[in-house]
């Protein structure tokens, strides 16, 4: 995909310390009909306020982590952007807390991001530069795509050789479980991972499941590399909107933890897509299957 190599991450994104993942919370516990104190741990939330072309565009509630990735990747998700030459710049701006809150003890609960396009936005940014604040909020159970239906997106030919050994995705499952160390402290994030055919390339984790697999995807974008030779494992289910952010970028397998949708299932077996879900425990469950996995 030489499409996604016109501009580097230095070109574009700022490099940016990853703020604290996880705060600490003096609270009281109710059990057994006894009150006593305990230290609570959360995931910490953090609101990117996104600004295209000067036109506030959406907020978005993240983990605040590998913004250099998750902002093309949502961009590209969204369908502004469909390589990062689209991109003319990006700027990321810490905004102060309101006066009547303390400041966080780990750094700024917002920030803003300036994206410049080399285009006019779309349709969606489109409006008065007057505006105070972006009108679409995405938490972070919400994910946003592009509008397409199944018929639209592209159609991944079936794999002429098998490539992908079930071993290499048990033990990403594996290993994606091993790595969930701030979801067992918390219970409150998702976990994603890109891999290739050998193993893990880049994990990345984040409050919301979306955020996490735009993270996959921007790292894709930013680095160059070819999706069709990656393949994606995530913590939480799938559903079509998930399943058409890997789609759209061209990732021939997906594969999860937990389990898929129904419209993500027949999103998968109108384009292609081989799913895998409830990897685990040394099995799985294999929605559509399109000649990429190396079964007996």
């Amino acid at each position: 995909m030489a499409l996604f190599k016109n501009l580097t991450a230095g070109d574009v994104l700022p490099l940016a310390s990853p703020p604290a993942t996880v705060r600490s919370y003096d609270i009281l516990t109710y059990s057994n009909g006894k009150v006593a104190p305990s230290v609570f741990l959360s995931c910490r939330e953090q609101t990117l306020t996104m600004h295209v072309n000067g036109v506030p565009f959406v907020r978005v509630a993240c983990s605040g982590q590998h913004l250099r990735y998750l902002v093309p990747g949502f961009l590209y998700s969204c369908g502004l952007i469909e390589s990062l030459h689209d991109l003319a710049g990006v700027e990321v701006t810490p905004l102060p807390v309101a006066p009547s809150g303390a400041t966080p003890p780990d750094g700024a609960e917002e920030v803003r991001v300036d994206v410049l396009l080399r285009e006019a936005c779309c349709s969606k940014a489109a409006g008065s530069t007057e505006q105070a604040a972006p009108r679409l909020t995405i938490t972070s159970a919400m994910g946003w795509n592009i509008p397409l239906a199944a018929r639209k997106l592209r159609c991944m030919p079936r794999a002429e050789v098998p490539s992908w050994e079930p071993r290499v995705i048990l033990r990403a499952a594996q290993e994606l479980e091993e790595r969930s160390e701030v979801f067992h402290q918390t219970g409150g994030c998702h976990n994603a991972a890109l891999l290739n055919r050998q193993g893990m390339v880049f994990y990345c984790l984040d409050i919301g499941r979306h955020n996490a697999i735009d993270t996959l995807v921007g790292y894709m974008l930013v680095e160059g590399l070819n999706p069709a030779e990656h393949m994606i494992i995530s913590s939480g289910r799938i559903a079509s909107e998930i399943a058409q952010k890997a789609v759209r970028i061209g990732v021939p397998v997906f594969a999860s933890l937990s389990r898929a949708m129904s419209r993500a299932v027949d999103m998968a077996r109108a384009t292609g897509l081989t799913l895998l879900g409830n990897v685990k425990s040394g099995s799985m469950h294999i929605y559509h299957e399109n000649g990429q996995l190396v079964l007996p």
